[in-house]
């Protein structure tokens, strides 16, 4: 009996560890990644920033040389906002503002890096659902019933790349090895403030195996961040801080050249 019991728990043994071989091995790849700085501070001599993202793959087996090969896209995203596009229009010889439309979440930043071009590494149907690329970003509802593509929303883009704030590199993302990778992004001088998001995804062949996050504070500090703080949350004491300056400012030039 005491040896039948001892075989039985043998064979329990040798069964498990083979169960737990087996799901080690069907395990997908895992991607872990991080940013060089968790925190940038803006004051007055602020001139734009690069920050790395960098990460590994992590993968029980190496993939063979015959195999296809890992292909990572990083996407940092900064805070939403409503934002208004209007169409200039020629009137009676001048430019003025014409027929507009407001865009419910447009993000304040948007840079996406890839190891390869986007359509090379998955389908339209895949890069779509995760807001890869100009042309699958979501911004919302928009004022209008009818969202036919009437210009504003490739307009918006255009202004937004012009202005550095929205980036699409391809090839833009670098291999150390089999499993080390890093890609670069270059916030600019005019980066909003808020919490910007960092997301690294993982494909082979096509298909999404991984992804990992991590976020980014980005922050006025010292006399920048008082007066900002007081112009987006106090308008009207700012307003009336800024004319009571200008008219200080007037009356102390007025009677300095008098006196001249």
């Amino acid at each position: 009996m005491m040896r039948q019991a001892l075989a039985f728990l043998f064979a329990t043994l040798v069964l498990s560890l083979g169960l737990c071989a087996a799901e080690e091995r069907q395990r997908p790849e895992q991607v872990q990644s991080d940013i060089s700085m968790r925190e940038i501070s803006i004051q007055s001599n602020f001139t734009g920033v690069e920050i790395v993202l960098f990460g590994s793959i992590d993968f029980t087996k190496a993939p063979s040389p015959d195999e296809a090969p890992y292909d990572v896209i990083m996407v940092v995203r900064g805070p939403q906002r409503p934002l208004v596009v209007r169409r200039k229009e020629r009137i009676a010889g001048l430019w003025m503002n014409g027929e507009s439309k407001t865009f419910s979440e447009v993000p304040d930043f948007y840079a996406v890096l890839a190891s390869r071009p986007f359509r090379a590494i998955a389908s339209e149907e895949t890069l779509k659902p995760l807001g890869i690329g100009f042309t699958n970003l979501d911004f919302g509802k928009t004022s209008d019933a009818d969202d036919a593509d009437d210009g504003f929303r490739a307009s918006l883009i255009r202004l937004q790349q012009k202005r550095r704030l929205f980036q699409e590199s391809d090839d833009a993302i670098g291999f150390i090895g089999r499993s080390l990778f890093r890609g670069s992004v270059d916030l600019p001088v005019n980066v909003p403030i808020g919490r910007y998001t960092t997301q690294v995804y993982l494909f082979r062949d096509g298909k999404l195996l991984s992804q990992s996050q991590s976020s980014l504070q980005v922050h006025k500090v010292g006399f920048e961040r008082l007066v900002y703080m007081l112009a987006y949350r106090h308008p009207l004491t700012y307003g009336l801080l800024a004319v009571l300056l200008a008219m200080s400012a007037g009356l102390l030039a007025w009677t300095y050249f008098r006196r001249e």
